[in-house]
């Protein structure tokens, strides 16, 4: 039983305690006056959390408002222990936190390791849990008729019997789960590995394992035609031959170089081309010697005209300055100062007049003899760089043809000494052949196998042996397959087995619990109506029915041939079934100390409403403590404790007890 709550700035509340009695506990007030809230405070101060809503909106919104209290206090049902729980709420850079909580068993502090273990006790000593007492023990504001058409989940939970429920999800989960494995689904990939996949791998062995034993006897066969044949001087031999052929075709190539050589360029023998090369180095050196010579004096010749060119330019400025004086009319000289006679001055002039003629006569001649010079020098360089290129190809023709003389030497050295040592090695093989034969490996094969014979049978057993490698892998990499496929098989005989077991245990739970259900809301179908009759002298249903599978409510009401929807029926008759099946439960799960409702008779018609409050006032039968929020001024005679809720003149929730 509820027996008292304090507040301290929770939610419209400044300050504010509430005491609570047995029987009909009824909170009264206007509209948004704070009627609500009081039962926000119970659910937060016994599990710290209210449905719906956020804790920092349990906190009051008045400016410098930092934080929020509850005080609570009941007395157990289960030991008639008085159990004292306080809280309280706090703001900190702008997010909530639960601090400081308490909890008191008859003035004992017990501690508590968190706000779960907190919930954990408070639940033990009151008998019921959060989620049953806030589906079942306290009904909110529009919500009393839901029970009508309730959750199953919600209902399962309530009574008991979701551990059943849940028992049989977990089996099938793990039925679903056991019946695949990696994305597939077991009964098939077991069907799959025994008729296809292991026969197929099985099949493949035999195969590979045939493969085996066959290369195994070839590479037997090979090795001993091997032993018999091979002779440490024969494959050296052939090598030699070889060489020796291939020497033999280098030279061949080369003096058809040499050949195709003189006569690309239409020449009889390479001393003709010595001879070319010699007589233009001669050349070359004489056109450099005249070069050397056309240089020097055009060199000569250069410095001469500017010689000339600088007597002119000489003359030229004292012809200017005499002729400035002569027409300035003045007779002095302007460099040593002397007086001199104007005809003396007009003498001079011409004089330097007639100079300059002459030399710019001597100074053209001079430059004509120049050009002159500079064309031949230039017809002289051009002779000499033509003659330069041709000696150069011609001494890379001479180095080209030393060069393919000097293979050719080095070549014909190189068969001399082959052509020796296989005369020898036929010898000791007492082989009768010419080496200068040209079909003479041909016709040591018919004698000796040849090196290609003997290697391309080593190349066959090397294949083979690597084919064998290869195929014994195969035969490793078969095996360890149909070892997981088997191991594979054996799990999924295993979870078939216990896919088969799941479902015997799922459908058996199942069957028990649908057999549970149905007994039970029978009892409780029964009782709601033997409530509900206790409740008022009118019998207006012969029955209440729920459905077992979807825990919706019918009535069949008297007059009537079949049961009806109980949400078909009048406002006042569903919140009435709704409050009987309520008790109904609550009995069932043996709670009788409490039930919390929040305006019952919302939707019900002001004609049906005192009615209504008549009934509701019976509830002491079945309830110790019955807390009911209504609108002000309704239902105050059946109350055993009237407590009224106002705002103040700031809009502060305020509490005023009349008992």
């Amino acid at each position: 039983m509820i027996e008292e709550i304090r507040l301290k700035n929770f939610e419209g509340y400044e300050d504010a305690e509430v005491n609570f009695t047995g029987g009909l506990n009824l909170i009264t007030g206007r509209n948004s006056a704070g009627k609500t809230s009081l039962l926000d405070s119970i659910v937060y101060g016994l599990f710290g959390t209210v449905p719906g809503i956020e804790n920092k909106l349990l906190i009051s919104r008045r400016p410098t408002v930092r934080d929020a209290e509850v005080y609570l206090r009941f007395r157990s049902p289960k030991n008639n222990s008085r159990v004292e729980i306080y809280r309280r709420l706090e703001i900190k850079h702008g997010r909530v936190y639960s601090v400081n909580a308490r909890f008191l068993v008859d003035g004992k502090e017990v501690q508590v390791e968190s706000l779960e273990d907190l919930r954990r006790k408070v639940s033990s000593l009151l008998g019921i849990g959060y989620r049953s007492f806030n589906w079942i023990v306290y009904s909110r504001q529009g919500r009393m008729l839901e029970i009508l058409e309730p959750k199953k989940e919600e209902m399962d939970t309530v009574l008991g019997i979701s551990l059943l429920q849940e028992l049989s999800e977990q089996l099938d989960q793990a039925r679903k789960k056991l019946s695949r494995i990696n994305g597939v689904d077991v009964e098939t990939e077991y069907r799959n590995l025994v008729m296809y996949v292991i026969p197929s791998d099985e099949e493949r062995l035999r195969e590979v394992e045939e493969d085996i034993r066959t290369i195994s006897k070839e590479i037997e066969e090979i090795r001993g035609e091997l032993t018999s044949i091979e002779s440490p001087t024969a494959p050296i031999l052939f090598q030699k031959i070889r060489e020796l052929e291939k020497q033999r075709s280098r030279l061949l190539e080369v003096k058809n170089t040499k050949r195709d050589f003189l006569s690309r360029y239409a020449i009889e023998k390479i001393d003709l081309i010595v001879n070319e090369e010699g007589r233009i180095r001669d050349r070359l050196r004489k056109l450099i010697d005249e070069i050397h010579e056309l240089e020097e004096r055009l060199n000569e010749k250069i410095v001469e005209n500017a010689s000339i060119s600088s007597k002119i330019r000489s003359l030229r400025e004292h012809l200017e300055q005499h002729q400035q004086l002569v027409k300035e009319g003045r007779g002095v000289c302007p460099t040593c100062g002397q007086t001199i006679n104007i005809l003396t001055l007009f003498e001079i002039i011409n004089r330097e007049e007639n100079e300059i003629v002459n030399l710019e006569e001597v100074l053209h001649q001079s430059e004509e003899e120049l050009s002159l010079l500079k064309k031949k020098l230039e017809e002289k360089k051009k002779d000499e760089r033509e003659n330069r290129e041709r000696r150069e190809r011609l001494n890379a023709l001479i180095e080209t043809f030393r060069e393919l003389e000097d293979r050719e030497k080095n070549i014909t050295r190189l068969v001399s000494i082959l052509e020796a040592e296989v005369n020898s090695m036929l010898r000791s093989l007492n082989v009768g052949l010419d080496v200068r034969d040209p079909k003479l490996i041909e016709k040591i094969s018919y004698l000796i196998p040849s090196p290609e014979i003997i290697q391309a049978r080593k190349n066959k057993l090397e294949e083979l042996n690597a084919k064998l490698s290869s195929k014994i892998k195969v035969r490793e990499d078969i095996l360890k397959k149909l070892e997981i496929e088997k191991s594979r098989l054996k799990e999924l005989e295993r979870r078939a087995r216990a896919v088969s077991i799941a479902n015997t245990l799922r459908d058996r739970i199942l069957e028990v619990l649908e057999k549970k259900r149905e007994s039970i809301l029978k009892v409780l179908a029964s009782r709601a109506l033997d409530i509900l009759n206790s409740m008022t002298d009118q019998r207006f249903y012969h029955s209440i029915i729920i459905d077992p599978q979807k825990y919706s409510v019918n009535v069949h009401p008297v007059g009537l041939d079949e049961p009806i929807p109980a949400t078909r029926i009048g406002g006042g008759h569903q919140t009435l079934i709704s409050l009987a099946l309520r008790l109904s439960v609550l009995y069932f799960i043996n709670f009788r100390h409490l039930m919390i409702l929040d305006e019952p008779t919302y939707g019900v018609d002001q004609e049906n409403l005192q009615l209504l409050l008549s009934h509701l006032s019976s509830l002491g039968r079945y309830m110790k403590q019955t807390i009911i929020v209504t609108h002000h001024g309704y239902g105050l005679e059946e109350a055993d404790n009237i407590i009224t809720v106002y705002k103040d003149s700031n809009g502060i929730s305020r509490i005023k007890h009349e008992l």
